[in-house]
């Protein structure tokens, strides 16, 4: 299987949608749901708290449909959402607003909040799940996001990242100032380059490869 860049990966969405009129949300919503499959296998049989550390792209909202298969197979579920709910668009503000009036617990981390003491209510966890920043992510982590990823990384569970860690460049595998260290990743359509090279292998752990709909011709 063949490693593309975050260029290349964006080009196989944009194909997806505007060629084979495969919409945004039929995408999201297949790659949290595979996403949740491989939760849900490694979880199995355990007891614990699920947490789920969302942003406001479609990484988050991949993220916001994850949870919701876990909470809908009654897995205790916990998500912090990083910014207010006005700031999602589209998609990402739909799985928010379903996983919301569901009634899954859903803490948004804004300025003032302590995030560290909001942690630290919830804890401990049985597995982090990091849906923080995608392979679109240009130039460094800016805050809130690196006070997030510090904390991330200081947990004592394990971690999974969904597409990809969140900090690491998905073309160079270069860490953008900072960088979730994450167990698992679970990407989607192809692995990314920056998997293999740079900090990328330190960072991705076991990579799994998840085919959310795109035609086989795209991947090709």
């Amino acid at each position: 299987m063949k490693a593309v860049d975050a260029l290349s990966m964006r080009e196989i969405d944009r194909k997806a949608q505007e060629i084979f009129c495969i919409p945004e949300i039929l995408l999201m919503e297949s790659a949290g749901r595979e996403t949740a499959h491989v939760i849900l296998e490694r979880v199995k049989g355990q007891k614990g708290m699920v947490t789920f550390f969302c942003g406001k792209g479609n990484n988050g909202g991949d993220g916001f449909v994850a949870a919701r298969y876990l909470f809908l197979e009654e897995v205790p579920v916990v998500l912090f959402f990083i910014g207010k709910k006005e700031s999602l668009k589209d998609s990402a503000h739909l799985n928010f607003e379903i996983l919301s009036r569901l009634g899954s617990p859903i803490y948004e981390i804004t300025e003032g909040v302590d995030l560290k003491k909001e942690i630290s209510r919830q804890a401990p966890f049985l597995l982090c799940v990091d849906a923080l920043l995608g392979i679109g992510l240009k130039g460094e982590v800016q805050q809130p996001y690196r006070d997030v990823i510090e904390e991330i990384n200081h947990l004592s569970c394990p971690v999974l990242s969904v597409d990809i860690p969140s900090g690491l460049c998905a073309t160079t595998g270069r860490i953008l100032g900072c960088c979730v260290k994450a167990n698992q990743t679970v990407t989607f359509g192809l692995p990314k380059k920056g998997f293999y090279v740079g900090e990328g292998p330190l960072m991705t752990g076991e990579v799994i490869v998840k085919n959310i709909g795109y035609p086989k011709v795209l991947l090709s």
